[in-house]
């Protein structure tokens, strides 16, 4: 059965593996499609896009994706977007916007850390990162210091009260990124619905302003999902949300069918009224 992994994270963001890791790993998997969506930066895509047209892999097929960092209704959200052009003007210039958005966070972390006399330097905290700079980078650093054990430590002890106090004057609302993401002939679903606050307000503002799918995770499935796609004419994407490999995270562990993913993609295209930047 030929299957699509729609939500993979390369080192280029959050993830471990690097696109040609992801690539050869997919390949062994015998996943047929994928696509790499790491945070607000293309390089994990073209970079994987550029392996696989040298090497002329025939077995695998790589979908322009990203996910796009923004808000509805004051609470924060991710959108997976797909089948875009990535030399879009347009869309280029909202993800410089969208990576100063990142390093601004980041250094009012640092300064507040600081605060609060953890000991931590900027060099710290890019030499984790090789593209998007996030939390997890922050994160790093601060188990490398020697300031927490895990992850889990940093996001509790220090990270989540920082994020709480940052007022973001780089914000991009998630209607906005659905416009830019259609004009450069793509569509939006939207990222781990089950982590979205006042959900029922935001999936019908998103619907209105041309969302097209819905994540749907197998283990984190949000309440009558079913009857939330069919009432805001929403379809089914899918993905491991894969950031490393583990007991839990493997590529692959979320999918879509090629049924699955041919009925996206029409839909898609029909949305776009034919004009969709990709073609399978």
């Amino acid at each position: 059965m030929n299957i699509a992994d729609l939500h993979i994270h390369s080192f280029f963001s959050d993830g471990d593996l690097s696109p040609a890791d992801i690539v050869e790993e997919s390949i062994s998997k015998n996943i047929s499609y994928i696509s790499i969506t790491d945070h607000d930066n293309l390089t994990g895509y073209k970079k994987a896009n550029s392996i696989i047209k040298k090497s002329k892999y025939n077995q695998i097929k790589l979908i322009p994706g990203i996910e796009l960092s923004s808000s509805i209704n004051d609470s924060s959200i991710h959108l997976l977007a797909y089948f875009f052009d990535p030399e879009n003007k347009d869309l280029n210039s909202v993800l410089k916007i969208l990576q100063l958005r990142r390093t601004e966070f980041a250094k009012f972390a640092l300064e507040k850390l600081n605060e609060e006399d953890v000991n931590i330097s900027w060099g710290d905290i890019v030499k984790n990162s090789k593209g998007s700079i996030g939390r997890l980078h922050i994160a790093y650093a601060l188990i490398n210091l020697g300031y927490v054990r895990n992850t889990n430590d940093a996001f509790e002890t220090y990270l989540h009260k920082i994020k709480s106090l940052y007022k973001n004057p780089y914000e991009i609302s998630a209607n906005e990124l659905i416009e830019v993401i259609r004009k450069a002939g793509g569509v939006c679903s939207l990222a781990h619905p089950h982590t979205v606050s006042n959900f029922d307000k935001s999936i019908s503002g998103l619907s209105e302003n041309g969302l097209v799918g819905l994540e749907i995770i197998e283990d984190k499935k949000i309440k009558d999902c079913e009857e939330i796609m069919s009432k805001f004419g929403l379809t089914k994407t899918a993905g491991s949300d894969f950031h490393r490999n583990g007991k839990k995270s493997y590529l692959g562990k979320n999918f879509l069918n090629e049924e699955e993913l041919l009925n996206f993609y029409n839909i898609s295209r029909n949305k776009l009224n034919g004009e969709i930047s990709w073609n399978m």
